[in-house]
């Protein structure tokens, strides 16, 4: 049946499945730090907190699916804006995570530090990141058509 054709293709479709997860999850937790500094609310922080978890939990296997999702493309004239794609997803993950052990190794201590000015610099360049990661991505997707399969007869 033609509704199940992407079970062939599902190690390079797991990718988008998931990275949408991870994008969202960062981008709330960095917003919800910025919205917890302004308001001083502790609901925002506590939630900035647990979507941090979140978006690292699944930017780890993004970047992983990614890499699985460039395979087919490797020695090809799209190689190099996917390897640009792919550096940016794992220098932020890698910083996302240090963040998330930051994080928890403090509020193990009793002290949250998603007010801390370091802390609050690099959320306010994580939601940079995320930005042009995303742009990237969708770069990557609509206009040079990196892993679209088939053709959308809605568009010409």
């Amino acid at each position: 049946m033609p509704v199940f054709n992407f079970v062939q293709n599902i190690w390079l479709d797991l990718h988008p499945m998931i990275v949408h997860f991870a994008l969202a999850g960062l981008f709330l937790s960095f917003g919800f730090t910025l919205l917890a500094r302004i308001w001083t609310n502790a609901a925002f922080i506590e939630t900035s907190w647990v979507l941090l978890v979140v978006g690292v939990a699944a930017a780890v296997p993004a970047v992983i699916t990614g890499f699985l999702a460039h395979l087919p493309y490797e020695g090809t004239a799209l190689a190099e804006a996917i390897t640009s794609h792919q550096f940016l997803g794992m220098i932020g993950t890698l910083v996302c995570i240090g963040l998330l052990v930051w994080r928890f190794f403090a509020r193990r201590r009793g002290q949250d530090i998603g007010g801390h000015p370091a802390y609050l610099g690099l959320v306010a360049l994580g939601l940079v990141w995320l930005v042009l990661l995303g742009g990237t991505g969708g770069n990557l997707v609509f206009e040079l058509g990196v892993n679209v399969r088939g053709v959308n007869p809605l568009l010409k």
